[in-house]
This record gives structure tokens, C-alpha cells and sequence, in this order.
């Protein structure tokens, strides 16, 4: 049976196809995982940041797969292990049936990681009356944590009011900008434009956010292996109109259509549209 609170959520939000089950469940399921980091050490040594950070305290109108974070200082022995049994309680005590997925592979390198993987079958067919899912249909949430710091950050807690009171250790809007001016300058596709990047990236720039510039020339530096001093305001802006000129904007907008939610007022993203930020992009 569907716990109230889960159920009350799932209502309360106009859940009526399996899409915006699938989004409003896992976005459930995030802020009870963080509800859960929480209640342990976990924000005393890392910093919640990326899309869904700024889904569920900024209100983005998108919604967002991973919970990504990085740590407050150089910290090479992070283990999830610490953290998962609390995790996993946290989520069957609202009636979730839980698999936590890991390989060797995810504790190697920078970036450590754990898919949290939720059966929702039940849930569904217990919800819409009938069957919307295969049997083996599993929400997956990855949480990641790169342990390679960043100098520059600032911070701010955050309150997150469901399912219970509690207190994230958040980076603070400008150095999430920045974060993500990195990402749309620099990450490397596999193939595939990642539209909700740039979904993003229009989201600052519609709120007047200025970006943290000491972080983004650090981030910068570490991953291109520049010279700080290199990351001009011109070297930024060259960077990102070579970015906007040479995206496929079908893929891009075909990225980001699932993730929308009913309230989205960005629209189509188009390279014009990319391009005339520049005249407004600016740093604190």
C-alpha cells in the first residue's frame, strides 16, 4: 500500500500519466534522501549543488535525475558506506522498496557513486488502478560526490520542509552559476548535447545572477589545466558563443522536453536567444 505521505504528494501535485509519476516519485525519494544525509556527518565534509539543488530550492521549472555533490575540503577516503543504511531506512520507512547498485568502479577516481534504485510497479498500478509499468520498472537516482576541491566556493544552508525540517549545506546561487557556466563551456558530450544544461544556464540569467568568478577560474583551471589568469571575461565569452554555435538545438530542446514541468516559461531554447545573454552575463 501507497504511504500517506506519498500518496497525499503524488495528489497534491496532479500526477495523471506516468511521466509526472516517474518525476514527482523520484523528486520524493531525493528529498528524502537528503532528509536522510542530513540526520549523519555528511554536510559537515560536502555541498549539495547542480540541476537538482537548484529544482528544490530555486525553484527551476525543470525537474532532475542525480544528487550531486563535492566537498569542503580535499577529502581523497570518502566512502558512501558511511552514509547508505541511513539512506535506505529513511526510504522504507515511507514505504519504498529499495536497491542500492554499486561496482568496484564507483569508488575509483575523483567521483564516487551509488544508484539508488526503487521499484515503483506496485506503486504505480496501486495509484492509476492499473498496470503503466513493466514489473521490473525501477526509479534510479544517482548520487555522486567528486572528492577533487575547488577553491572559491561560497555557501548557504538551505531548509528543506518535507518530508521533515531540515538543514543542506547548499553552494550559494553565484557559485552554482559558475558551476554551471563550466559545464556549458566545458563538458564533453558523449554524442548527445545535454540540453538541460543550457535550460539552466537561461534559468540564472532570467534572475540576474551574477557568477562567482574566483570559482569558475579555479573550476576552469583544474579541469582544462589552464592558468587561472587565462579565464578572462573575453575568454568566457568566446568559449560560450563557439558552444551556441555549434550545438544541435533539436537534440538540445528534445534533451530537456521530459524534464518540464507544467509551470515552464523558458520555451524553446534557440541559438539567438543563447546568444544575446551575453550582453547581461556578469560576475560578482
Amino acid at each position: 500500500m501507497i504511504n500517506n505521505y506519498v500518496l497525499e504528494s503524488l495528489k497534491q501535485n496532479n500526477v495523471n500519466d506516468a511521466l509526472s509519476f516517474e518525476n514527482v516519485l523520484r523528486e520524493l525519494a531525493q528529498k528524502m534522501l537528503l532528509y536522510a544525509l542530513s540526520r549523519t556527518s555528511f554536510f559537515k565534509k560536502a555541498v549539495f549543488y547542480g540541476g537538482t539543488c537548484l529544482r528544490i530550492f530555486h525553484n527551476l521549472q525543470r525537474f532532475s535525475e542525480d544528487l550531486d555533490f563535492t566537498v569542503v575540503e580535499e577529502l581523497k577516503d570518502f566512502s558512501w558506506e558511511d552514509y547508505i543504511p541511513t539512506c535506505v531506512r529513511t526510504l522504507e520507512s515511507y514505504g519504498f522498496e529499495v536497491e542500492i547498485s554499486t561496482k568496484p568502479e564507483y569508488d575509483e577516481g575523483e567521483v564516487r557513486r551509488r544508484y539508488v534504485k526503487i521499484h515503483c510497479y506496485e506503486m504505480a498500478k496501486e495509484y492509476f488502478g492499473r498496470e503503466v509499468f513493466h514489473k521490473d520498472k525501477k526509479l534510479s537516482i544517482k548520487m555522486e560526490i567528486s572528492t577533487w576541491f575547488v577553491e572559491g566556493a561560497n555557501y548557504s544552508v538551505e531548509t528543506l520542509y518535507a518530508p521533515m525540517i531540515s538543514n543542506i549545506l547548499c553552494y550559494d546561487m553565484p557559485t552554482l552559476f559558475a558551476g554551471k557556466l563550466g559545464a556549458v563551456m566545458n563538458r564533453a558530450w558523449k554524442g548527445r548535447v545535454k540540453g538541460r544544461d543550457f535550460y539552466d544556464y537561461i534559468f540564472y540569467i532570467t534572475l540576474g545572477v551574477k557568477y562567482n568568478s574566483d570559482y569558475l577560474k579555479n573550476k576552469c583551471s583544474q579541469s582544462l589545466e589552464i592558468n587561472a589568469n587565462e579565464v578572462t571575461d573575453e575568454w568566457i565569452r568566446k568559449r560560450l558563443l563557439e558552444r551556441f554555435e555549434s550545438l544541435d538545438y533539436k537534440q538540445l530542446n528534445e534533451d530537456i522536453m521530459p524534464f518540464v514541468d507544467a509551470n515552464d516559461l523558458i520555451g524553446e531554447i534557440k541559438k539567438d536567444m543563447l546568444a544575446s545573454t551575453l550582453k547581461v552575463l556578469s560576475h560578482n
